[in-house]
C-alpha cells in the first residue's frame, strides 16, 4: 500500500492492528515512515515516530534517518539536527549517512557554522568519516568560497586513506570558478589522473561551463575535444556551455551546428530552455528574426 502511495489505508491498517492487540514492529512503522516522507509529509512522519516510542518500539538507524534525511529535502536541516538530537537521547548514534545528509544540507541551507558544528561533532564522537560526508564537507566549503579550508579537508581525507571521487574533484573545480581561478579548476582535472580517479562526463562539464563562462573558450574547445576523446558524449550543461562560448565570441554558426547536433543526441543531452534562449539571444544579436522565430516555434511545438 506504501509503495501505491495508499498512505491512509496503510494508516488505518496500523490502527486495526492496535485495536486487535497486533503491535506494529519496527519495518511496519518504518515503511509507513517512509511513505510519509516521501510524499513530503513530515509532520505527520514525526507524529508516527513519537507514537512508535510511546508503543515502546524502538525506532533504530532507518527510521532517524529517513526522518532526517526528509527534513532536509524540504530545506530544514535545523529540525534535522534537533531529530538527531532526539535520537542520542534515546541512545542511538548517528552514523556516517546521517551526517552526511545534515552536512550537505546545512550548507545549502547557507549554515555553514552549522554544518562545521556537526562536522567537530561528529569527529568527536569517534564516527569515521566516509567518502560521502567527506565530500559533502568539501562541496559545502567550495560553494562558500573557501578554498584553503577544503583543500585542506582533502589532505585529510586522503592522508586516512578515503580515496577522493569525481564529486570530490568537481566540487573543487567549481570553487576554484567561484574565485575566479580557472587555472587551479584546469589543473585538478590533471590531479585526478595523477591520484588515478576516474574522470566523468560531469567533471567535464563542470571544467567547460567554467571555462566557458570565464572566456576562455580555446581551452574549453580543448577540454570538449579531450572529453569526446575519452567517449563521454557530452550532457546538456556541457553542449550549452559549449554554444554558449561560441555564440559569445561572434561564432553563432558554429554553434548552431553544435545545437543542430544536440537535436540528434540521448533525452539527457536534449536542448533545454537554457539553450533555446542562448540560441535565440544570439540569432536576435545577429537580427536573424526569421530564424529566432522558427526556433521558437519548434521549442514551443515540443512542449
Amino acid at each position: 500500500m506504501c509503495k501505491k502511495g495508499d498512505l491512509g489505508r496503510a494508516a488505518k491498517l496500523i490502527d486495526n492492528m492496535f485495536l486487535k492487540g497486533c503491535v506494529p514492529n519496527e519495518v511496519t512503522y518504518n515503511t509507513l515512515i517512509h511513505g510519509l516522507c516521501l510524499k513530503g509529509k513530515l509532520e505527520k512522519a514525526v507524529n508516527l515516530l513519537d507514537r512508535m516510542v510511546a508503543s515502546k518500539c524502538m525506532p533504530n538507524d532507518v527510521t532517524y534517518g529517513t526522518i532526517i534525511n526528509g527534513l532536509v529535502k524540504q530545506g530544514r536541516a535545523l529540525d534535522g539536527a534537533r531529530v538527531l538530537i532526539s535520537m542520542e537521547e534515546r541512545g542511538h548514534c548517528a552514523n556516517e549517512y546521517v551526517y552526511s545528509v545534515l552536512v550537505s544540507g546545512s550548507f545549502r541551507e547557507g549554515k555553514t557554522e552549522e554544518a562545521m558544528k556537526l562536522w567537530k561533532e561528529m569527529m568527536e564522537k569517534g564516527c569515521e568519516p566516509n567518502i560521502v560526508v567527506y565530500s559533502a564537507l568539501i562541496d559545502g566549503l567550495c560553494q562558500e568560497g573557501k578554498l584553503d579550508e577544503a583543500k585542506g579537508i582533502l589532505a585529510e581525507m586522503v592522508k586516512k586513506g578515503c580515496v577522493p571521487n569525481a564529486f570530490t574533484y568537481s566540487s573543487l573545480m567549481k570553487g576554484f570558478f567561484l574565485i575566479g581561478d580557472s587555472h587551479g579548476a584546469v589543473l585538478v582535472l590533471k590531479e585526478m589522473s595523477n591520484d588515478n580517479c576516474i574522470r566523468n562526463e560531469i567533471c567535464y562539464s563542470v571544467l567547460i561551463y567554467g571555462l566557458c563562462e570565464d572566456g576562455k573558450l580555446k581551452e574549453a574547445l580543448m577540454v570538449w575535444k579531450q572529453m569526446l576523446g575519452k567517449g563521454f558524449i557530452p550532457d546538456v550543461v556541457a553542449y550549452s556551455s559549449m554554444i554558449h562560448g561560441l555564440c559569445n565570441a561572434g561564432l553563432v554558426e558554429q554553434g548552431l551546428r553544435l545545437f543542430n547536433e544536440m537535436l540528434c543526441q540521448e533525452p539527457e543531452s536534449q536542448p533545454d530552455v537554457i539553450t533555446y534562449n542562448i540560441i535565440l539571444n544570439a540569432l536576435g544579436q545577429q537580427s536573424s528574426i526569421s530564424h529566432a522565430i522558427g526556433l521558437l516555434n519548434s521549442m514551443l511545438n515540443q512542449v
